[in-house]
């Protein structure tokens, strides 16, 4: 099972309101490896207390002018397993991505993994706080991308003005705004729509690309084979063969698209679906739902081969799986509710 926790570390700096010039530098350095470059007098970094949502973290970012550099040594391992999408909210941003140079402004999405990241920079405009962004960190096993389409999409400023984009823009922005408000059991059901959103958002980038990689022509087809396949999962009856019928291509070359990511389709299917059957799992409004209903909703006929699968997939049963995520969500809004009552 993946958790953001397990995969980034949490950032040393997130108190650091109050810390003098070098304690915050050597914050910084630990946690992001960075150096800071040029900064405002009056201190470069705030960071509202973010949230989980299930298997992503949203954080609410407000930054002052500076400049952020990371050495060229080779980042840690983890930093190349998650994505972070930022959703800029006001302000400017200049990034240096892995050779790429974007400038991001009001309404415009950008994502990257942090590991290929050179230089961030925030420019001064006069204002106390010219940046205010909205971050969400997913892990990169849960978006339905090659290695190749990933990199399609990643360290350059998105559209976000209609479409998808438009869409993700509007759930990143609602969701800074509304997560004081949500409980964990209304989290863990965003953090899955986020991660649909963002997936959605990414394949549409790569087919709408107007500027085609080498061996895109392949790659559109896979994207919307992709799609088709996630439209489908319900269905018991997708298999190789009805996929392949539906576009119009032989079965060996549908394995041929699929080799190129180094997976089987039967594989790739039966991970989504997976996937879609533990969402279900860690919802609380499923709570009363048997298990075997939640694997033959997402394609799996016979609940014993869907439990071997899921234990081999995330490491624990369905059973446990559940039990261990609604108790941690009962305990969170337990905690959540001393809190409050401590407040009044």
């Amino acid at each position: 099972m993946y958790h953001v926790d397990s995969l980034v570390e949490r950032k040393a700096f997130q108190g650091s309101r109050g810390l003098n010039d070098d304690r915050w530098h050597e914050q910084l350095w630990k946690a992001m490896r960075c150096q800071v470059a040029v900064e405002h007098q009056e201190g470069p970094f705030t960071l509202e207390a973010g949230m989980d949502l299930g298997l992503v973290r949203l954080e609410v970012k407000r930054l002052r002018p500076l400049t952020l550099t990371r050495p060229l040594e080779p980042p840690p391992l983890l930093e190349h397993e998650v994505v972070q999408v930022v959703a800029l909210l006001r302000g400017t941003l200049r990034v240096v991505w892995g050779g790429r140079h974007s400038e991001m402004g009001v309404g415009d999405l950008y994502a990257h993994d942090f590991a290929r990241i050179r230089e961030l920079t925030i420019p001064g405009g006069g204002e106390p706080e010219p940046v205010v962004m909205a971050l969400a960190t997913i892990p990169k096993p849960l978006l339905p991308m090659s290695a190749g389409q990933m990199d399609a999409v990643l360290g350059r400023g998105l559209p976000a003005a209609d479409g998808v984009g438009a869409v993700l823009y509007g759930f990143l922005r609602d969701l800074a705004e509304a997560r004081r408000a949500l409980s964990p059991s209304d989290g863990l059901r965003l953090g899955m729509v986020l991660i649909d959103l963002v997936s959605a958002f990414f394949s549409a980038t790569v087919e709408t690309d107007p500027m085609p990689l080498p061996g895109a022509g392949r790659q559109a087809l896979t994207v919307s084979i992709q799609t088709f396949v996630l439209q489908n999962l319900d269905d018991p009856e997708l298999t190789p063969h009805s996929i392949a019928a539906a576009h119009h291509i032989s079965v060996s070359y549908l394995h041929r698209l699929f080799q190129d990511r180094g997976e089987t389709v039967s594989a790739w299917i039966r991970n989504h679906r997976l996937r879609r059957a533990r969402r279900d799992l860690a919802d609380p409004a499923l709570a009363t739902v048997p298990i075997h209903v939640i694997a033959s909703r997402w394609g799996f006929s016979h609940s014993s081969a869907f439990s071997r699968a899921f234990r081999i997939a995330y490491g624990v049963s369905p059973r446990d799986f559940r039990a261990q995520v609604l108790s941690r969500a009962i305990n969170e809004s337990l905690r959540t509710s001393a809190m409050d009552d401590l407040d009044l």
